[in-house]
């Protein structure tokens, strides 16, 4: 008998409620892994939860999942919300710069 580890897998995702402290949000997992991904980062609207078509051709998608609802939340607030992802950073310090001129 052989066995073969993958270094990535196909999803099959389905849409997921998560509520943690009052906040609700509609997101991703996949059915066999259980993994939760962040609606940011994979644009879930697209995605999944078929409220769009496709992705804006600008769009980036960047493979953020994780195993609890705690763990997406903290990610949303720590990378999202306090401008620690590099992307936000840079087009916030551009329109930043317009104002001051």
């Amino acid at each position: 008998m052989v066995f073969v580890m993958a270094y990535t897998w196909e999803p099959k995702w389905e849409k997921y409620r998560v509520e943690v402290d009052g906040i609700i949000l509609y997101t991703c997992r996949d059915k066999i892994t259980g993994m939760i991904a962040c609606p940011i980062c994979i644009h879930a609207a697209s995605t999944c939860l078929e409220t769009e078509k496709r992705r804006p051709r600008d769009y980036t998608v960047e493979n953020s999942f994780f195993f609890s609802p705690h763990d997406l939340i903290v990610h949303i607030r720590e990378y999202h919300a306090r401008g620690l992802n590099k992307k936000y950073l840079v087009s916030s310090e551009k329109k930043y710069k317009k104002l001051i001129k």
